[in-house]
């Protein structure tokens, strides 16, 4: 179906001996922790402009995490995952970003029409990326119409390649809600995306 696959075409693949980079990074090596930052940046900037739905924000929350998760590697479970626990302070970091500016009576002007992944893809023609990006803009525009949960975890799911049981510890709800949620945001999307072709 054309909504899984654009999902597949923007997961990013990654091998590497991640508990290993963790302990490193848990005892307090800083080039073990850089490697994680390069290994989890676009999966955190995402992560937090999935969120905030600004892009320039989005850098600075993502990078504000990566702060935080260093400063507090030596309460981290080893045994654990990495990105759902970053994906948790992120969460926190992007959250109360948000109460802040609401307080401050602030908007964002973004409308959430950008996926946060830019890099462009060298082994594919200027033609296919034309067709990449305007099915990018029909599932951005579809995306925009969910609410914000919905959306968060079809990324976390999709995007972000995230299993139930990690989206379950990173937004602190029962697996169970999660994959309730993730059945009512993809039928509200596919629902939404059938109007516009229509």
């Amino acid at each position: 179906m054309m909504v899984e696959g654009y999902f597949r075409y923007m997961i990013e693949q990654t091998t590497y001996d991640e508990r290993e980079i963790i302990s490193a990074a848990a005892l307090g090596d800083r080039r073990a922790f850089g490697t994680l930052v390069r290994l989890y940046q676009r999966r955190a900037y995402a992560a937090a402009y999935t969120l905030v739905g600004n892009r320039d924000d989005a850098l600075e929350l993502s990078q504000d995490a990566f702060v935080k998760a260093f400063r507090a590697m030596k309460r981290f479970d080893i045994n654990m995952p990495f990105y759902p626990w970053l994906h948790r302070i992120i969460r926190n970091t992007s959250l109360n970003h948000l109460k802040k500016k609401k307080r401050r009576g602030e908007s964002s002007l973004d409308s959430m029409m950008e996926s946060g992944f830019d890099a462009r893809d060298p082994k594919h023609t200027p033609l296919d990326m034309a067709n990449r990006s305007e099915l990018a803009l029909h599932i951005e525009h579809a995306m925009s119409q969910l609410t914000a949960d919905q959306q968060e975890i079809l990324r976390l799911r999709h995007f972000m390649e995230l299993s139930y049981g990690e989206i379950a510890t990173s937004l602190e709800i029962p697996q169970g809600t999660v994959m309730s949620r993730l059945h009512s945001a993809r039928k509200k999307l596919r629902s939404i995306l059938a109007t516009q072709n229509q």
